[in-house]
């Protein structure tokens, strides 16, 4: 029997579709769900301050190694890092190709939950559940989707079963497309949520919230909470950059694709800050009220709106559903990907296969919710006491191996590939500019990152 012949790599129809589908990697409930409780724990300004600082330094340099490695290997991560063919340490480059595969596949067991979530919400939005709330209730109804495995697992599996359907079908028919059509209507319902906020809402005093830094507030911790958020925000370390990266055409510029990437996720993210912090200004509430600011606070915002904020509601659970899927898509990317280039292997069947092996895990993780709560893997580890299923992955996948994917991905392509490869991949010449992301890369950005993990992992500034 004749070996199934490998998938075509693809490309994307033009460096605009994929800034569409990078941006809407990056853009996902690390923007819209957590950038605006995370600000309003951390001091507001001085926080956003240091996070586009972190984008800047940071971001922006590893946003170009990932990409360059995918378009120079025009590979799926783990043939892509083999693809070098460099001359040390290639089994650490082989597991770090793993990792990229591996970890994204971690983040989608909890970050699909987390989907569902917001799929009925834009249902119960829509169909009346947070009309006439009374004191209590919105709580409540959060805290019973929580204590329901058969709900859990249903919105979950829904979220698994869109996200598989679209990767299934390929780059041009799949991705593409939803991007396409997801993205604008992303932008146009934050628009929209923004001119009403700062209509109806305390907008002055929002901008003034998010835009004057108390400088007091800087602290060790502050300053790793940003990178850490940035860090998620960006999908870095996720593989998603570096396999959207590899169906990137030679004439693109990457410099100028990672820098739109790093502004329009960053630009999303501060207009979330004010679709939401108007509103909450204006009616009382408390800012800092963490993750139930979204589930359970601003229901009861929306219900006090009256009829409107009905409309609003559903328009903005809405958004923070097509911020879901075209974050999931990009994560369950890379591992299709990987199946279905190698030969063995049909894409459809690759996204099968991957979205049930993630939806299984998926579904622990969703019980941890509930009746699987105070079932401790690794409690025995001082580490990862208290940790439950669903804390457990979350804490290994976002905060400790995509920050350790990045810092060896730094030192990848700054130490162990060739300077004239990245030279030329960057098309920049060896100009001021390139000698600076250069020396980011190399020095910087592995100090910094190295940091950021040994706080995550082991709480040294704590």
């Amino acid at each position: 029997m004749n070996k199934m012949q490998a998938a075509k790599h693809e490309h994307w129809s033009s460096g605009f579709t994929f800034l569409l589908a990078a941006v809407g990697s990056a853009v996902g409930l690390g923007n819209i769900w957590r950038f605006p409780y995370v600000v309003a724990e951390n001091g507001g300004g001085a926080f956003v301050l240091i996070y586009l600082a972190i984008v800047v330094v940071f971001g922006i340099p590893l946003l170009m190694s990932e990409l360059m490695i995918g378009r120079k290997s025009q590979k799926p991560p783990l043939d892509a890092m083999r693809s070098f063919k460099v001359s040390k340490a290639q089994r650490l480059w082989d597991a770090v190709g793993w990792s990229y595969l591996l970890v994204p596949m971690g983040i989608l067991t909890f970050y699909s939950v987390v989907a569902g979530w917001t799929l009925d919400y834009a249902i119960g939005m829509g169909i009346g559940t947070f009309n006439d709330l009374k004191e209590g209730e919105s709580a409540q109804i959060f805290a019973d989707l929580q204590a329901s495995p058969a709900k859990l697992i249903f919105w979950m599996t829904l979220s698994v079963g869109i996200t598989v359907g679209i990767v299934a079908r390929g780059l041009k028919s799949g991705l593409e497309q939803t991007v396409k059509i997801l993205m604008p209507a992303l932008f146009a319902i934050l628009v929209i949520l923004v001119l009403y906020a700062s209509i109806t809402g305390d907008f002055v005093r929002s901008f003034s919230f998010m835009f004057t830094p108390d400088f007091s507030k800087i602290t060790p911790e502050l300053v790793l909470m940003a990178a850490g958020q940035a860090f998620f925000s960006l999908s870095l370390g996720s593989g998603a950059i570096m396999v959207y990266g590899s169906y990137l055409t030679k004439d693109i510029s990457i410099p100028k694709m990672a820098v739109g990437v790093a502004f329009a996720d960053t630009f999303v993210a501060l207009l979330a800050g004010f679709a939401i912090f108007p509103i909450v200004f204006a009616f009382g509430v408390d800012h800092a009220a963490g993750p139930g600011l979204v589930f359970v606070t601003l229901p009861i915002v929306f219900n006090d709106m009256g009829g409107i904020g009905q409309v609003f509601g559903l328009l903005f659970f809405l958004l923070l559903a097509f911020a879901a899927v075209t974050s999931t898509i990009s994560l369950l990317e890379p591992m299709v990907a990987q199946l279905s280039e190698s030969g063995k292997i049909k894409r459809p069947r690759a996204a099968i296969y991957a979205g049930a092996a993630f939806w299984f895990v998926g579904i622990f993780v969703a019980l941890s919710n509930n009746i699987l709560a105070e079932v401790y893997p690794l409690g025995f580890i001082p580490l990862f006491a208290g940790m439950n299923i669903e804390g457990l992955i979350n804490f290994l996948a976002a905060n400790v191996f995509m920050v350790l994917n990045g810092m060896l991905v730094a030192i990848f392509v700054g130490w162990a590939v060739k300077r004239s490869v990245t030279l030329e991949e960057m098309g920049l010449g060896d100009s001021v500019i390139f000698k600076i992301w250069f020396a980011l890369v190399r020095f910087v950005v592995p100090v910094g990152v190295s940091l950021i993990f040994l706080d995550v992992a082991f709480g040294i500034f704590q």
